[in-house]
C-alpha cells in the first residue's frame, strides 16, 4: 500500500470531524472517496497532505509515517494535492503557475511538453493570466501543476466542481491517463458515479466514518449506495 491511514481522527475545535477512520490506497490504484457535502472528504485529504493537524492516528505514505510532517516535506516525498476550487495563483500566468509545480525539483526538458500533451489548451494559454481562464482550464492547470512535482500519489479534491458535463468527461479521461502512466490517485468527488467509473475501489464516507468499501464495480451496483449517492430512488 502506498498510503495507509489508521485510526485517523480530526477535530475542528471541540467538534469531531473524522473519527477513527482507516483506509488504504494501493500502488497504482485510483481510489474514490465519495459522500455527501459535509461528510469530511476534504478534511481527510487536508489531513493526509499535512494542511491540518491530526487529533490522533497515523498516515503512512510510501513506508513512512508522515502524520506530523509539514506539507512541503510531504510534497518532497512524492505526494501532490489538487485542492477543491483549484488553488491556482490567479495573478500569475499559466506558465508561471506550471513552474511553481516544479519548485522542489529541476525542471527537465520535456516536462512541460508532457503536460501540454495532456492539456494542449495550456500551451495556447501559457502567457495568459491564470485568473482569466475558464473553470475547466483552471482545473487543467491545477492538475498539470501538481504533475510537475512528479508525484507518486496525487490527491484530487472535487475536480468536476462547477464544470460543464463535457468538460468533466474530459477531465476524468485525463485522470485515467495519469493513473495508467503510473501515478496513484486518491479521488474525492461529489459526482459519485463518474468517480466510481474511473476508479478501482471506493470508500463511502458518512459524517466522518467509512460506511461502505468495495470494488468500484460492486459499489455501482450496491442498492444502498445507488439510492444515496447515484440518484436511484
Amino acid at each position: 500500500m502506498i498510503l495507509s491511514i489508521k485510526n485517523l481522527s480530526v477535530n475542528y475545535g471541540l467538534i469531531p470531524a473524522i473519527r477513527n477512520l482507516s483506509m488504504e490506497v494501493g500502488q497504482g490504484e485510483t481510489v474514490a472517496l465519495i459522500g455527501a457535502n459535509g461528510a469530511g472528504k476534504t478534511t481527510i485529504l487536508r489531513a493526509v497532505s499535512g494542511l491540518i493537524k491530526l487529533a490522533s492516528g497515523s498516515v503512512v505514505f510510501d513506508g513512512q509515517d508522515i502524520a506530523r510532517l509539514k506539507s512541503h516535506l510531504i510534497v518532497r516525498r512524492g505526494m501532490s494535492h489538487v485542492p477543491e476550487r483549484r488553488g491556482i495563483f490567479a495573478n500569475l500566468t499559466v506558465y508561471e503557475n506550471l513552474l511553481m509545480g516544479a519548485y522542489i525539483r529541476k525542471l527537465l526538458p520535456g516536462d512541460l511538453d508532457e503536460v501540454y500533451s495532456l492539456f494542449p489548451i495550456l500551451l495556447e494559454r501559457k502567457k495568459q493570466i491564470a485568473g482569466t481562464l475558464s473553470g475547466g482550464e483552471q482545473q487543467m492547470l491545477a492538475i498539470s501543476r501538481a504533475l510537475l512535482s512528479k508525484p507518486k500519489l496525487m490527491l484530487l479534491d472535487e475536480p468536476s466542481l462547477g464544470l460543464a458535463p463535457q468538460i468533466t468527461k474530459s477531465i476524468f479521461s485525463i485522470i485515467q491517463k495519469i493513473n495508467k502512466a503510473g501515478t496513484t490517485v486518491l479521488l474525492v468527488e461529489q459526482n459519485a458515479q463518474a468517480a466510481l467509473k474511473i476508479s478501482h475501489r471506493g470508500y463511502v464516507l458518512e459524517v466522518g466514518e467509512i460506511t461502505h468499501t468495495d470494488t468500484s464495480e460492486a459499489l455501482l451496483t450496491n442498492d444502498a449506495v445507488r439510492k444515496a449517492y447515484l440518484g436511484d430512488h
